[in-house]
């Protein structure tokens, strides 16, 4: 199998997490560039990351990849042992999905020079820290996003809050977590875990190039 794979993604972090965890013999590949003809013609979306099975067949999506090695691979899993366990696992990747990144997602897009709004960027932490706030109430204690063990919402969560903990100094916003305790807690407690601090690691040497520091 082959991982269409870009270090410093949120998305692309949270498989490789997986494929680390269960030792998985998958190969990284760049994409040829993004939402490309080139690579469009390989995966329909055009989005990273794309997993591309043994018989061709392309599957996009981090969170679908990330089930699909669940259900192929099942030891060691990274879903928790019960359902409310996993559905809270499955809560937090989706809060990082739908609430954190999109509120993020213009600053990032001004760092890398692209056309924003003002009011878009003016929108941004105002949006972020509502996401925070509910994360917050929901997110589990003891190091862990879900289940009180690592699972792939430690993968979506650990690297989307690298993004927060990254670029909101960069506008004026030193200490983004500091209202949100639990939150706060966790992010202090998960780079110990050496399979996150590994996917983070590689995620802060892409946005070294990226972002210049």
């Amino acid at each position: 199998m082959k991982l269409y794979n870009n270090n410093l993604s949120p998305y692309t972090a949270r498989v490789r997490l997986l494929i680390n965890v269960k030792g998985l013999n998958i190969e990284m590949a760049d994409p040829p560039g993004f939402r490309t003809d080139a690579y469009r013609s390989i995966n329909p979306t055009g989005k990273i990351p794309a997993l591309e099975l043994d018989d061709g067949t392309i599957l996009p999506e981090s969170e679908v990849i990330c089930e699909y090695l669940e259900d192929m691979f099942p030891a060691p899993t990274l879903r928790p042992a019960t359902a409310q366990g996993r559905a809270q696992a499955r809560l937090i990747a989706r809060m990082s999905d739908l609430y954190i990144m999109p509120a993020i997602r213009p600053l990032i897009f001004k760092l890398f020079g692209r056309e924003v709004s003002p009011q878009a960027v003016a929108e941004a932490i105002p949006s972020l820290n509502i996401a925070l706030k509910d994360l917050n109430a929901l997110i589990g204690e003891g190091g862990y996003a879900a289940g009180g063990q690592l699972t792939h919402a430690d993968g979506a969560l650990a690297a989307s809050l690298l993004f927060v903990s990254a670029i909101l100094p960069r506008f004026d916003a030193p200490k983004p977590f500091d209202a949100y305790p639990k939150v706060s807690a966790y992010w202090n407690a998960i780079g110990k875990d050496p399979q996150i601090a590994k996917i983070l690691g590689e995620m802060q040497a892409g946005m070294k190039v990226a972002f210049g520091g």
